[in-house]
């Protein structure tokens, strides 16, 4: 495959946000993604069993029905490379951009992928980065790719302004793997927090706090229809047998 293009220093990937937790091999071992041996199976059960694989297959959909040849896929926060590979697949895609603060996932693990998906490696270029500051040029990208990924942005309008930048008129955003947050889950937690902890919490950010070390945030439906209708797109939705979602945002041309 092509050589890595490092946009961050060693130093200035210590500096990003959860990037130490990402970056610790050794915790790293011990997930179904380690697949640096080459025995696939347990990876590919995993994902199967997660249901992960089904909802990339939702998300591919929308990937499919994209008016356009050749496209340019940026796939941020691409991990190790599953969902680079299965795009990299697609008759309507030219090339795939996979974005990640994660060195062994972008480099031996990334590889695996590919070849445990037979993915179309010359389509696929592979950068060390922040998916906050993207080094490709302006209205360059088709398509924008995150699974689940959007809901580690803990700035997400900083994410989204960025992804607008490089984003071609008319192209479009995919988030797979967003968590769904209707009023029964939040009806549970404040109830949850009324018996254990005796106070009344009504602040939803301070009822769902976000996991810093995994980077997982939460995010409501009003907070993703905020910030996508505020920067001018159309947005849609697509609930899921996971009880997550599936945001498709179109930018208006």
């Amino acid at each position: 495959m092509r050589t890595i293009e490092k946009w961050l220093t060693d130093e200035e990937l210590k500096s990003i946000y959860t990037s130490l937790y990402w970056n610790d091999i050794e915790e790293e071992k011990k997930k179904e993604w380690w697949i640096e041996d080459g025995d696939y199976e347990k990876c590919l059960n995993y994902l199967k069993t997660s249901k992960l694989l089904y909802e990339y297959k939702e998300a591919e959909k929308f990937v499919k029905d994209f008016k356009g040849k050749s496209l340019k896929i940026a796939d941020l926060a691409a991990g190790i490379g599953w969902t680079s590979a299965l795009l990299s697949k697609l008759p309507n895609i030219g090339e795939i951009h996979a974005v990640e603060i994660s060195k062994h996932r972008l480099g031996s693990l990334f590889e695996n992928s590919v070849r445990m998906f037979s993915g179309e490696e010359k389509k696929i270029f592979r950068y060390l980065g922040s998916f906050y500051d993207l080094k490709f040029k302006n209205k360059s990208i088709d398509i924008i790719f995150l699974s689940q990924a959007f809901h580690h942005a803990d700035k997400p309008l900083k994410l989204l302004i960025e992804c607008d930048r490089v984003l071609k008129y008319n192209g479009r955003i995919i988030l797979v793997g967003e968590q769904y947050i209707g009023y029964k889950k939040i009806i549970r937690k404040f109830l949850s927090i009324l018996v254990k902890r005796k106070s009344v919490v009504t602040n939803f950010y301070k009822m769902f706090k976000p996991d810093h070390m995994l980077g997982d945030h939460y995010y409501r439906h009003s907070d993703y229809d905020f910030i996508f209708v505020s920067m001018g797109y159309d947005l849609k939705h697509q609930h899921l047998d996971t009880k997550n979602v599936i945001y498709i945002a179109d930018k208006k041309g």
